[in-house]
């Protein structure tokens, strides 16, 4: 009985002694961070996506990283925003100089003056309401796909992480800041 103990006690301090190399950056894992760089390699026409852990950059979401990030995705939203700014940005001030047109021709032409009223008033309304409509559900759709990107691949430098598995000489614990 008395051996017995002696062996569990044994085996107790040399499991103890084992995984404290957890916590030596050295002996234990790698520090893997959260976040990921992200490269792209042009080579003959062909885009390939090299994405390299335990690095702390962060590439900026652009065209080519969105769409091979996000595919069609991205590509909608950024279409919906840019026609969105177009008909807003276009369609709105040409309907408006048509109905100031028209409101202004009342005094010699008063037929074609409504017709200029009418359609300048539809035109104004339909350009505003679709144009802010496409704009914003663009732009809500390209907020998703940032929050995805940001919360996938970018640092975060105050988390802390407690990790339990193989280590070089055994099995152990690690805490990361």
């Amino acid at each position: 009985m008395r051996i017995m103990k002696r062996i569990v006690m044994i085996i107790a301090a040399l499991a103890l002694s084992t995984s404290l190399f957890a916590q030596n950056k050295d002996w234990g894992w790698p520090e893997a961070s959260s976040s990921t760089e992200i490269t792209l390699d042009q080579k003959e026409n062909r885009k390939s996506i090299t994405i390299n852990n335990n690095s702390y950059a962060i590439r900026p979401l652009d065209k080519d990283l969105g769409i091979a990030l996000y595919g069609s995705r991205y590509r909608r939203a950024n279409d919906n925003i840019r026609y969105g700014r177009l008909i807003t940005l276009l369609g709105a001030p040409a309907s408006g100089i048509m109905l100031a047109a028209g409101l202004d021709c009342f005094d010699y032409n008063e037929g074609w003056a409504w017709t200029q009223v009418l359609i300048g008033s539809a035109g104004l309304a339909a350009s505003l309401w679709s144009g802010i409509t496409i704009w914003s559900k663009g732009q809500k759709e390209m907020d998703c796909i940032l929050d995805d990107y940001s919360e996938r691949f970018a640092t975060n430098p105050h988390a802390a992480r407690f990790d339990f598995g193989p280590t070089c000489n055994g099995v152990g614990f690690a805490l990361n800041f």
